[in-house]
This record gives C-alpha cells, sequence and structure tokens, in this order.
C-alpha cells in the first residue's frame, strides 16, 4: 500500500508526498514527466523493502498526466 497526498502538477514535474506502508513519514517524490522517471529519493528508514510501491506509485501519476485528471490524493493497494 502507498498512499499519495499534496499531488500537484507544476509544468513538467508532478510532486507528491509518499507514505508506504504504515510509515508515518512523508517521502516526497517527483515525476519527471519527459523523462517519466523519478527524481532522486530515499526511502524513511526501516523501509527500503518498499521498491515495489514506487512502481505502483509511477503508474497511477502517470496515469493521471495521460488523462490529465489529477487528485489531490489516491491511496493505492495491490495483492
Amino acid at each position: 500500500m502507498i498512499k499519495l497526498e499534496h499531488i500537484k502538477r507544476n509544468e513538467n514535474t508532478v510532486t507528491c508526498d509518499a507514505y508506504v506502508e504504515d510509515c508515518k513519514t512523508a517521502m516526497p517524490l517527483a515525476l519527471d514527466v519527459s523523462k517519466k522517471e523519478f527524481e532522486k529519493y530515499d526511502f524513511p528508514a526501516g523501509y527500503e523493502w518498499c521498491r515495489s510501491h514506487i512502481a505502483h506509485a509511477k503508474r497511477r501519476l502517470l496515469k493521471m498526466i495521460e488523462t490529465d485528471n489529477f487528485e489531490k490524493e489516491c491511496l493505492i493497494m495491490w495483492y
């Protein structure tokens, strides 16, 4: 599970605060729209194993870009 909050698009960048699993510490993410890649980010201590969470967040943000339908926040869950 990953929760994205404060999702904003500023020209060629989409930014948000990401919360992985039960972590209370926000992880700032910035997606370069033209490259379709995140800028450098760091996981909160103890949550380094959450790499697949970032892939889910990237897919959701790219979908928002594609449809030009930005939510302010979203919760992404999978099995």
